[in-house]
């Protein structure tokens, strides 16, 4: 798992929350360094801010769908809305696969990553 966040609090925290889980956690402070992480490693699930110095969320989303389109993408932020826009669904139409707006329980977030890490059913089940 790869937590991609600016704030090192938050990247301890969820970091901390996910090992406790039984999750391997790698940590980047931006969509550039999540992105060369994931070029060397490999993850099944990435968490990414959405608003960022350097490259954000918004702009991460998309290239990690382009390059792993298996993977699954949780956004997180302590914004809801930018203007008119719900993050929600911006994330998602950019291709997150969920959203978590901070701050959220440890529960919460461990019930999202467990329903995306599901695996499908199988064919005729």
């Amino acid at each position: 798992m790869l937590v991609i966040d600016d704030n090192q609090a938050v990247r301890e925290v969820l970091g901390r929350m996910l090992r406790r889980a039984g999750h391997e956690v790698l940590e980047a402070s931006e969509g550039d360094a999540g992105l060369a992480l994931l070029r060397s490693h490999v993850v099944d699930l990435v968490t990414v801010d959405i608003f960022m110095p350097g490259r954000g969320g918004l702009s991460t989303i998309p290239e990690l769908r382009k390059e792993w389109p298996k993977l699954k993408i949780l956004a997180i932020s302590a914004a809801d809305r930018e203007g008119p826009l719900h993050m929600a669904e911006r994330a998602t139409a950019l291709g997150a696969d969920a959203f978590l707006k901070k701050p959220f329980e440890a529960r919460e977030l461990l019930r999202v990553i467990g329903t995306l890490l599901q695996p499908p059913p199988a064919p005729g089940a």
